[in-house]
């Protein structure tokens, strides 16, 4: 049983998971809906995937890749007390609001990377991060 989400150990299954790619730091973030399993996203530049975790125990369930081509925005929007995320397809939107005090060593750092100080940012629209 974990305690905290760590980025190294993340990146370290996707590894074990997808040998052929390579993974950079600062590239993932995570999605929460309630109680519900966390969806851990790799936004890699030229690879996308998402990691499964339990809500209570912080164990990997399961990693797949994902195909950007599907995507057609990641938007970002930071509020008082939660982070919120949306991917959005041609069928469907996943909406996450993750928790600010969510225990982790990269969440925080990332989503600021990404969002650049912005109250709402789209960060990655029609197959290109923007």
């Amino acid at each position: 049983m974990q305690f905290k989400l760590k980025e190294d150990d993340i990146l370290d299954f996707l590894e074990l998971n997808f040998p052929d790619q390579t993974f950079e730091k600062g590239r993932l973030l995570v999605g929460q809906n309630k109680k519900e399993p966390l969806d851990v996203y790799y936004l890699g530049k030229d690879f996308f995937a998402v990691l499964t975790v339990a809500f209570n125990t912080f164990e990997y369930i399961k990693a797949e890749p994902l195909d950007y081509s599907l995507v057609k925005e990641i938007r970002l929007k930071d509020g008082l007390v939660y982070r919120k995320m949306i991917i959005e397809t041609e069928e469907i939107a996943f909406q996450y609001g993750t928790s600010k005090a969510l225990l982790s060593d990269f969440q925080s750092e990332n989503y600021n990377r990404f969002i650049q100080g912005e109250k709402s940012r789209v960060i990655f629209k029609d197959g290109n991060f923007v």
